[in-house]
């Protein structure tokens, strides 16, 4: 899949024409709603009714604010100019067993069309060939931007992200996932909306399934999805400066917003023992909760940026402490930095982080989704494979309630009343879907089972109708109902399944 360049304002995402379609879509949605109270007092089962409908007025306000609220940050700002000193990005990519991905990955921050940029790869102890293809890249390049650091054995992906935080210079932080690759102008669009938005703590961008075209029917499935999460929900979501997940494929975080959490984020845990899935939803609730300084405040954000933390593979000469060829069990593994050098990368840090810098003072920080930035994706293939994926995002969904639920009601009410609304569909949805296909069927209700099924549909394909939209020409539109029928009947069983094995680390 290539990157087009597209016109990406309310007015201008899509035509006149189809903009008729757009609110033919709210008026339809509008008229199920209606429907469905007319269901649920003389009709439909009374379960069945109530769910119903409310997954209709979750969906028409996902569309209303993704349609008529939802301004792309970024359609604000193109044609402002970068200044001569703009700020550093530290692009962030932490690796393990991705010898398939990785050059696509790497070289993709390489070509940034942003000059003022580093990247740092954490080689989180691949047994593939991840890193000598990482080694080969360093030399084909031989460039000063680029900073390698291997790891002799794995510590999971937050404390390979907490690894490059502590050696990172940038004013804004890049996080991609290795299996992903971004579009050449993403960093320099994202550096033009931070600029422009002193109050912007994170932003994230929009995915799309590298190969989807040409790959199987998951990979068709999965990338019409993604297109429409991003779109629709996080769309909705910006119209109130609120979207609770920056994804892990591709998503920036000013620095003061987030670096003094990163640590305790990446020893996260929960019911008391450590928790490794790599929760981007947690990252994202401690910038929703949290406020840049008072007008006149000031935030150190070079403050303990470079102090190693407890049991540190390095003391303050950038030597190693604690070797794990030394025989202790516990020792952490060895960071072969190849031609870096940890102590002259803090030497050489970028002095303007050590001024302490004035921030504006407006309520919590904002959190965006800009569909002009763009990332492919890389999927599973296999349905076994997905299934995993999917069961390791409802543990992280699980253990990040507490943070997001917990301070979400702070943010705009209507958005935050949606927020609470989705969490209690999703726990009561196991119950509803069983209540539907076994025990109404047992009492002969068939008529109540039909119209629940049927407004499945609908709701699948008005993601496809808006997908179609948005996509003129692109067939993958198709997909999306079935995709419904699979989130439905099989993903519905995976949250009880993740609560009932939280306990259960493994990742693969």
């Amino acid at each position: 899949m290539t990157f087009q360049t597209q016109q990406k304002s309310r007015h201008s995402e899509i035509d006149k024409k189809r903009w008729l379609v757009r609110y033919l879509l709210i008026a339809a949605v509008a008229a199920v709603l209606t429907f469905k109270i007319y269901l649920l007092l003389y009709v439909i089962d009374f379960t069945l009714g109530v769910y119903s409908f409310f997954s209709s007025f979750v969906l028409l306000n996902i569309i209303i604010f993704s349609y008529i609220g939802y301004r792309d940050p970024y359609e604000k700002v193109k044609n402002n100019p970068l200044p001569k000193n703009p700020p550093l990005f530290s692009i962030v990519v932490p690796v393990k067993n991705e010898e398939e991905a990785i050059r696509n990955c790497v070289e993709s921050c390489l070509k940034q069309s942003y000059e003022n940029k580093e990247i740092i790869v954490v080689n989180d102890g691949s047994t593939d060939k991840t890193g000598q293809i990482l080694e080969d890249i360093r030399k084909e390049w031989g460039t000063e931007k680029l900073r390698i650091f291997h790891l002799s054995r794995s510590v999971g992906k937050k404390q390979a992200v907490e690894v490059a935080s502590k050696i990172a210079r940038g004013e804004v932080y890049t996080f991609m996932d290795s299996d992903c690759d971004m579009a050449h102008d993403a960093v320099e669009k994202a550096a033009k909306i931070f600029l422009a938005n002193g109050q912007l703590g994170a932003l994230t961008s929009h995915g799309r399934v590298r190969g989807a075209h040409s790959g199987n029917l998951l990979q068709k499935m999965q990338d019409v999805y993604v297109d429409s999460a991003c779109r629709a929900v996080k769309g909705a979501e910006t119209s109130f400066s609120s979207v609770t997940c920056c994804s892990g494929s591709l998503s920036f975080y000013r620095r003061a917003a987030v670096q003094h959490f990163i640590h305790e984020w990446a020893h996260d845990k929960f019911l008391g023992m450590e928790f490794k899935f790599c929760t981007d939803r947690r990252m994202t609730a401690y910038v929703l909760g949290t406020k840049p300084p008072k007008e006149g405040q000031t935030l150190d954000i070079n403050q303990n940026d470079y102090e190693e933390p407890e049991n540190s593979d390095f003391d303050n000469s950038g030597k190693n402490k604690k070797m794990s060829d030394e025989g202790d069990p516990n020792a952490l593994p060895i960071l072969q930095t190849g031609n870096d050098d940890l102590q002259t990368l803090r030497i050489t840090s970028d002095p303007d982080l050590d001024k302490k810098q004035d921030l504006p003072s407006h309520s919590y920080w904002n959190v965006l989704y800009t569909q002009n930035i763009r990332v492919n994706i890389g999927v599973p293939t296999k349905l076994s494979d997905l299934l995993k994926q999917q069961t390791r995002w409802k543990k992280s969904f699980i253990r990040s309630l507490i943070s997001t639920g917990g301070m979400y009601w702070r943010r705009p009410f209507w958005i935050a009343l949606l927020y609470y609304i989705q969490t209690v569909m999703k726990f009561v949805r196991p119950y509803v879907l069983f209540h539907a296909v076994f025990m109404l069927p047992l009492v002969g209700d068939f008529r109540s089972t039909g119209l629940w099924f049927l407004g499945i549909m609908f709701t699948g394909m008005i993601y496809a109708v808006d997908f179609r939209l948005r996509n003129p020409g692109d067939p993958l539109w198709l997909y999306r109902p079935i995709f419904t029928i699979l989130t439905t009947f099989v993903y519905t069983w995976l949250l009880p399944y993740a609560a009932l094995t939280i306990k259960n680390k493994a990742w693969r």
